[in-house]
């Protein structure tokens, strides 16, 4: 009898992961360093090498990198609201902006609360929009009309209009939720995203052209669920993956999951939900598996602290260009401090990226900074250790204090670096094999499937 086998895909802000399983059985995994590969060709490859174990199936959990929520980087989206209402997502909102403010626009109408129409929409008004939009050049547009939920009328008519002016319309997701700005901020986002999202997309099915039907090649949603070209649906994939590694490993389990992975460390519930994001735009309508993202990260800063002393920043340096042991980066960080730890190095994706000259350079700041500093002791050997035990007992202290469950369960490519700070612990347990991001979502894909037929 022939093996079915399931492809997992799960495509992060700076690396990609990919999973062969046999059932439940990973029979080949790779993961890829996007700065450095590209993500079509890399799949493309894999696929490839194991063209003996064709995938009936492929389920895809894609997590864009932030800042390309940024409208700047993105693209223009105008935002149609309600009279009154043209400010309100920034009123409402926290540090960052959705959209130029050349491109809030507002037309005379109201539902009420009840769904009664109090002042019908003009389609004239739309017109003179739509003018402007194509004097502009811009080609989104995100309708946010006050009680649409209740009564979408307008919306329809609205989208119907625009739509025939050949621009392209989001509209909120039909929710229960009764909270407008996050609604309105989930659709703001999907509409900056959609053009990135799609291109993200295009690249996975060309690489899978021929191997796996595209009817056959399913995305996943943060809560664990399969979602088509519901455009409604692409920021949900932010948490997909950690969706999928909560219900597939710490469900099970009755645990929650520490997944200490190259871009994140997450502390993720294996039972609580969340119903919004608070994310730096305001609340956002999305609901996905309890994460929490820790105060210790893998690419944190290393600096001098107010009193002279070594310490963490609050912000992560990332990996473009990534920590200093990758050749590029020019600013010192958490895990330059492992850069010649053995069990680093041998990192599936990291593996051959190491670099002599940029390790040196790691010392040699590490070395700068101790002078101008109030420690006593400068040696690089003991700095290291110091700085390597005070993650560690901050990664164990956090992970401590904030999970939901008795039980924890460490995972992910970095579990095996920082598996001592956890050995005190009984109730935590260490995944002997690495549980990946695409293992998880190729389970929990086939799974949210097999509920759909």
């Amino acid at each position: 009898m022939q093996k079915s086998f399931l492809l997992g895909v799960s495509v992060g802000e700076s690396f990609a992961e990919f999973s062969l399983l046999s059932d439940s059985k990973p029979l080949a995994q790779k993961r890829v360093y996007l700065s450095r590969e590209n993500l079509k060709q890399s799949l493309l490859q894999f696929v490839t090498e194991n063209s003996d174990k064709k995938p009936e199936l492929a389920f895809v959990s894609l997590r864009l990198p932030k800042k390309l929520l940024n409208y700047n980087l993105s693209g223009a989206v105008a935002h149609v609201t309600t009279e009154g209402f043209e400010h309100w997502l920034e009123v409402c909102g926290k540090t960052e902006t959705l959209t130029n403010k050349d491109l809030l626009f507002s037309v005379h109408e109201r539902v009420l609360a009840n769904g009664d129409i109090e002042t019908p929409l003009k389609l004239e008004d739309l017109e003179a929009i739509a003018a402007k939009l194509q004097m502009m050049d811009c080609k989104k547009v995100c309708l946010h009309f006050l009680h649409s939920a209740a009564n979408s009328a307008h919306l329809d008519q609205a989208h119907e209009f625009l739509t025939a002016k050949g621009l392209e319309i989001f509209v909120p997701e039909k929710t229960d939720n009764p909270h407008e700005v996050s609604r309105w901020n989930r659709n703001a986002l999907n509409a900056t995203i959609s053009g990135v999202f799609a291109d993200r997309k295009t690249e996975i099915l060309k690489a899978l052209d021929g191997v796996v039907a595209e009817k056959d090649i399913h995305f996943l949603s943060s809560t664990g669920k399969i979602f088509s070209d519901d455009k409604s649906q692409q920021i949900s994939s932010l948490f997909s993956a950690s969706t999928a590694l909560g219900l597939q490993l710490g469900a099970q389990e009755q645990a929650d999951v520490l997944y200490l992975g190259l871009e994140n460390f997450l502390l993720i519930s294996g039972a609580e939900w969340s119903t919004s994001w608070e994310s730096a735009w305001g609340s956002v309508e999305v609901p996905h598996l309890q994460t929490k993202e820790l105060g210790i990260q893998p690419t944190l800063g290393v600096s001098l602290n107010v009193f002279g002393h070594f310490d963490f920043a609050t912000h992560q340096e990332g990996w473009e260009p990534g920590p200093m042991f990758l050749g590029r980066g020019q600013k010192p960080s958490l895990l330059d401090l492992w850069a010649e730890n053995s069990k680093l190095t041998k990192l599936q994706g990291l593996e051959d990226r190491f670099s002599v000259q940029g390790i040196q350079r790691f010392k040699n700041t590490l070395f700068a900074l101790s002078k101008i500093s109030q420690t006593r002791d400068s040696d690089l050997g003991h700095l290291t250790k110091d700085m390597q035990s005070l993650s560690m007992q901050r990664l164990a202290m956090e992970a401590y204090l904030q999970r939901q469950n008795k039980k924890m369960i460490v995972t992910g490519p970095l579990a095996s670096v920082f598996a001592n700070a956890f050995k005190k612990d009984p109730h935590t347990t260490l995944h002997a094999d690495e549980f990946s991001e695409s293992q998880a979502t190729a389970l929990c894909g086939f799974k949210a499937l097999q509920e759909t037929l």
